[in-house]
């Protein structure tokens, strides 16, 4: 067959007969081995029973048992490798497949995705392939093995007994004609439970992707309700399904009994009367059981084959359309100076004859910025989408540089053109990976060059990302071995802020000192004044460790504390009566609100007078190390209790870690008495908190404000920091911060802001943006707008989709559009001095 058929239009055998040819050798050489293993054991039987149990010889009957013995070993060894063979053959013809139908489905019109449901689609790669899976490693070897199976042992049946075998054939075309009118029942309804199962699998897609809406409008009842509905009907479709099953399995069985009564009945009466050895009837009630294994295999093999045929119908039905775009070609000529673009009378309609655009006629040359305007619902996102090579047109043409762009190949359209949508997909992944998308599959095994990351640095920085990166890297914790590797770096960051900036982060940070009491800092990170690389002095973790309970006992603690977490736990229960909560009451509160039954428990148990077990006492414990009193302020802490905390403080690090204070500052605190290394830091200047994230270990300190209040002095950090060459390995941390699934750990404006970049770094000549700083406040747009007015000028080719009209002036040619053609071309001042729509809605919109 030939290779370009289209991927939808190959047959199931195709894929079979077109790969693992190798394989499919060492398969057939196998079966034709296993034949041989299959046969012989009822030739043994036969001379067990008429030479060597007949004539009482034993030598005989050891040797003949011992070879039907080596015989059923063999052949169970055959079988085993050929079901191996057949699992390897399977898998990877189902890579390929899989393979090549994602690319297919990649390369489908955008248009076909409105349709396309992605429940649908995502059943149909997965599970559905995989039943496909099954079935195409079994596709030569199942039919060879029994066919050949069944002839060699009906040739042995037939030298034994010519009768015999006759009437054990008979019954065979009556199954024949029973088993597919049966298979054809349940082919149908097997279509109509694929079909539901795919409506399932869109409906909890569309549940998920809509939770909000789901939630804000209390639709609980309503989406279980759609989802009922099919279950019920997925469970009439299985009951009919199975009916046909088992109808199918019950006619198998029935035929397969019929068999040997024919032959008991005729083979009985024939040896009876002399015309049949006993040794030849036991090897042909043998034979008949070996001619019914190889023809209930393909009975299944039949059956697996329908189910398999169906299901690759309609996965292939579901994207049987032409892909968008011509495969790359040997002459396609990919020009970086492809920056022309022309279109000729070009019109767009959606089935149901629905005209979005209609006779565009434009000119766009080199190095151009054009505005493209208009209410909404008027074309501007469907005519970039077309010059971007995204939708086809119905009529017209699109050309650059004279080349038809719906001739065009991928990779031409890729090199010349960038697009940045108005919502911009976020791939899961690192911010860095996203915003090198465009380049194609990154090299692992070499880094960027300093020519990519000099333009990553330069983009960030213009567009306003890198304030975004680098708080995404001070926020990061990072692992102990890339910390251990960095920490001097951030340790250097530590001293500038001490030494040049500590007067204008004082007032917004309580920076640690080892002899003054933490007003900003938890009850815990008092007591302890450190942390632990391990995690045995994390605040949850802290009642259970033997330290911190000598600790407690040898500074009178334990019933402090325990008075201390009642104390919270009433407070809050009886605030809660009093007012509504809501997530901000919690966020300033020691107690999660998960948490509130088992602390209403504990209190219940308080005021009926009995005693707490040690797992109640351990959670007031923890609810007392949360606390932090500037934070917390339902309850005050007397005076005492500070002085009995920091004694503790003093405690704890000199005879419980025994650190030496003197050494502190050039160690951590990490090195004991006698020398030894431990993975307990203290706060002091020079230890590096390997539990806490970079910009805790810069500031040394906890927050007094909120975080809007020390990211009003952090340009004046970061300035500093870049001029002490600092701030590059921070953005790279930054670069490596997770997305989230569909970038749900960014913010709207933060999305555009990394497509803005990928598509920057992507460095096309043309660049197509569709609203593609909707989301950013005015000062970022404004950031934005003037590097590519400034740095892009004539360099790039720039068509935007903008709903600010007041950024109109930044461009050389505004197009105005309604109802889907252009109404107005030219520069600003030419267009207010006209005084037509475009001055009516540039005055609207500044009103």
């Amino acid at each position: 067959m030939k290779k370009n058929i289209p991927i939808t239009k190959r047959p199931l055998y195709y894929w079979i007969l077109n790969n693992c040819y190798g394989l499919q050798l060492l398969l057939l050489i196998l079966i034709l081995v296993s034949l041989f293993f299959r046969v012989f054991p009822l030739e043994m039987q036969k001379r067990i029973v008429n030479e060597a149990i007949s004539y009482g010889d034993l030598h005989a009957l050891f040797l003949y048992c011992g070879l039907y013995m080596g015989a059923i070993l063999l052949a169970g060894l055959s079988k085993y490798a050929i079901n191996m063979v057949q699992v390897i053959i399977g898998q990877r013809i189902l890579i390929k497949l899989r393979s090549e139908l994602y690319l297919h489905i990649l390369h489908l019109p955008l248009r076909l995705y409105r349709s396309l449901r992605p429940g649908s689609a995502i059943s149909a790669m997965t599970a559905e392939l995989n039943a496909i899976g099954l079935f195409l490693g079994e596709a030569l070897a199942v039919p060879l093995t029994s066919i050949l199976t069944y002839v060699v042992v009906l040739g042995y049946m037939f030298s034994l007994n010519q009768l015999l075998t006759l009437l054990t054939i008979a019954i065979y075309p009556v199954e024949i004609i029973v088993i597919p009118l049966l298979q054809k029942r349940f082919n149908n309804w097997n279509r109509k439970r694929i079909k539901t199962v795919r409506a399932m699998s869109d409906t909890v897609n569309e549940a998920i992707n809509g939770i909000v809406e789901i939630q804000s409008y209390n639709a609980y009842d309503h989406e279980k309700n759609r989802l009922t509905r099919l279950i019920d009907k997925l469970y009439r479709i299985s009951i009919k399904l199975h009916l046909y099953k088992f109808g199918i399995k019950f006619s198998g069985n029935l035929f397969q009994a019929i068999g040997p009564f024919l032959l008991f009945l005729v083979g009985g009466v024939l040896t009876i009367r002399g015309e049949f050895d006993l040794g030849a009837l036991v090897a042909f009630l043998s034979a008949h059981e070996k001619l019914y294994d190889p023809w209930q295999e393909l009975r299944l093999f039949y059956q697996s084959y329908q189910n398999a045929i169906i299901r690759y119908q309609q996965i292939t039905n579901l994207f049987d359309y032409r892909p968008a775009l011509p495969a790359p070609s040997a002459d396609a000529d990919i020009s970086s100076d492809a920056v022309c673009i022309e279109t000729n009378r070009i019109s767009y309609t959606l089935p149901g004859n629905i005209t979005l655009l209609h006779d565009i006629d434009i000119s766009i040359n080199k190095g151009e910025h054009i505005a493209l305007i208009g209410p909404s619902g008027c074309g501007k996102s469907t005519l970039a989408l077309v010059l971007a090579g995204l939708h086809c047109p119905t009529k017209g043409t699109v050309r650059i540089n004279g080349r038809d762009l719906s001739s065009c190949s991928g990779d031409f359209i890729s090199e010349n053109i960038a697009m940045v949508p108005q919502h911009p997909f976020i791939f899961s992944g690192t911010i860095g990976e996203n915003i090198l998308y465009g380049l194609g599959e990154p090299d692992l095994q070499n880094p960027l060059s300093p020519e990519i990351r000099t333009r990553i640095r330069t983009i960030l920085h213009e567009i306003g990302l890198e304030k975004d990166i680098l708080w995404f890297g001070m926020n990061s914790i990072l692992p102990p071995g890339k910390a251990h590797k960095l920490k001097n770096h951030f340790l250097k960051m530590r001293a500038i802020i001490r030494e040049k900036l500590k007067q204008d982060f004082q007032e917004v940070v309580e920076f640690y000192d080892r002899n003054r009491f933490l007003e900003f800092a938890t009850l815990r990170d008092n007591l302890i004044f450190g942390e632990s690389m391990s995690g045995r002095y994390s605040t949850e973790n802290l009642p259970d460790s033997p330290d911190f309970k000598v600790l407690v006992q040898e500074m009178d603690l334990a019933e402090d504390l325990l008075r201390l977490g009642a104390a919270l736990v009433r407070v809050t229960l009886e605030m809660i009566k009093e007012i509504d909560i809501d997530e901000f009451f919690f966020q300033n509160n020691p107690i999660k609100q998960e948490e509130l039954g088992h602390y209403e428990d504990i209190i219940r148990r308080l005021d009926r007078g009995l005693k707490l077990t040690a797992q109640e006492k351990n959670r007031l414990m923890v609810i007392s190390l949360r606390y932090i009193p500037a934070k917390h302020e339902l309850i005050a802490l007397s005076l005492e209790l500070r002085r009995k905390i920091l004694q503790a403080r003093f405690y704890f690090l000199s005879e419980i870690q025994h650190i030496d204070t003197s050494r502190c500052e050039l160690d951590g605190g990490q090195v004991t008495h006698n020398g030894e290394l431990r993975d307990f830091s203290t706060y002091c200047h020079a230890a590096y908190l390997y539990n806490r994230n970079i910009r805790t270990n810069i500031l040394l300190g906890s927050a007094k404000k909120t975080n809007e209040d020390i990211m009003q002095l952090r340009d004046l950090a970061w300035d500093t920091f870049r001029r002490h060459g600092l701030l590059e390995e921070i953005i790279n941390i930054g670069l490596d911060f997770s997305v989230g699934s569909q970038g749900s750990h960014l913010s709207g404006g933060q999305k555009q802001k990394v497509a803005i970049a990928r598509a920057l770094l992507k460095d096309t000549p043309i660049i197509i943006m569709d609203e593609a700083t909707a989301s950013l406040d005015n000062t970022s747009q404004a950031l934005i707008q003037d590097y590519l007015s400034s740095s892009l000028r004539s360099k790039k080719t720039i068509i935007a989709v903008i709903h600010r009209l007041d950024l109109t002036p930044s461009y050389d040619r505004i197009l105005v559009m309604d109802n889907g053609t252009i109404v107005e071309d030219g520069d600003f001042d030419s267009l207010i001095e006209h005084r037509g729509i475009f001055y009516e809605l540039y005055h609207l919109n500044q009103t």
